[in-house]
């Protein structure tokens, strides 16, 4: 099943300085490996379309790589549902993740953009 107009999403943008960047890191690979543990691309567990972490530096100008980079690391966290009750189920599993307050820190101090169960409004 490719991703559909109306499915349901999270979407995090994240910013932080190349000091900062190992904290995030570190909490992006313990909310993937959680994902691997209760998500799946097919019916036996949270039902996941589309699951990927995309990283790059900060362009002083994004259409000029070669004006150098402002210092700050940016993140990228996408989550596609195949249903829209995986929003609903993730976020219930969530509630039992030992983590998941820390990972909420994370979102919080380093979140840019912030999309909770926002909807695929424009797909190929």
């Amino acid at each position: 099943m490719s991703v559909q107009v109306g499915q349901k999403t999270f979407n995090f943008a994240l910013k932080a300085n190349i000091a900062d960047a190992p904290k995030v890191e570190a909490a992006i690979q313990t909310h993937a490996a959680w994902m691997r543990e209760h998500h799946s691309y097919d019916n036996s567990k949270i039902q996941l379309l589309h699951f990927y972490v995309a990283k790059s530096n900060e362009y002083n100008n994004p259409v000029d790589p070669s004006q150098g980079t402002t210092g700050n690391v940016l993140y990228s966290i996408n989550e596609v549902y195949a249903y829209p009750e995986g929003i609903q189920q993730h976020m219930g599993k969530a509630k039992e993740w030992d983590y998941f307050p820390s990972f909420l820190g994370v979102l919080q101090q380093f979140g840019q953009v912030l999309v909770v169960g926002g909807d695929v409004i424009e797909t190929l």
